[in-house]
């Protein structure tokens, strides 16, 4: 069969470029979902009580969403994918953190640390078969 020359073997695909396009899309999602949260949480009676909740439920989506676009990009490998975008994906939020001068609470950071990377694996592994058609067998 012919292929094209810009279409890449699995074999041939960086798996830093694969994360870092995993890692836009874990941004975009988080993004899109701190944004919906904010509207969400604005139309409440008290929005400080529920803040906490919402960025870590923008958090862990786009951390799934990190890890399903890394490993659909990749094809393989989904526990590397997984891995590798969560940790894109913590330093990013703890860069940003430092960056903003706003206090990092090590507990809380202990128990989501573990959650996103569980969440990016998790993604990865449903990335991996997304998509694929299931051949018939002839007889």
């Amino acid at each position: 069969m012919n292929k094209s020359i810009t279409a890449k073997n699995e074999k041939e695909k960086n798996i830093f470029i694969c994360a870092a396009k995993g890692l836009l899309a874990a941004v975009l999602c988080t993004l899109l979902l701190a944004l919906v949260c904010c509207f969400i949480g604005l139309s409440m009676e008290d929005p400080d009580k529920y803040t906490k909740i919402f960025a870590l439920v923008s958090l862990f989506a786009g951390a799934f969403a990190g890890g399903f676009a890394t490993a659909r990009e990749m094809g393989r490998a989904t526990l590397f994918c997984g891995v590798l975008t969560s940790v894109f994906l913590v330093a990013l939020t703890v860069l940003c953190a430092l960056g903003l001068a706003l206090p990092l609470d090590l507990g809380l950071f202990g128990l989501c640390a573990p959650c996103v990377l569980a969440l990016a694996v998790l993604g990865a592994n449903l990335g991996v078969g997304y998509g694929e058609k299931k051949k018939k067998k002839r007889k």
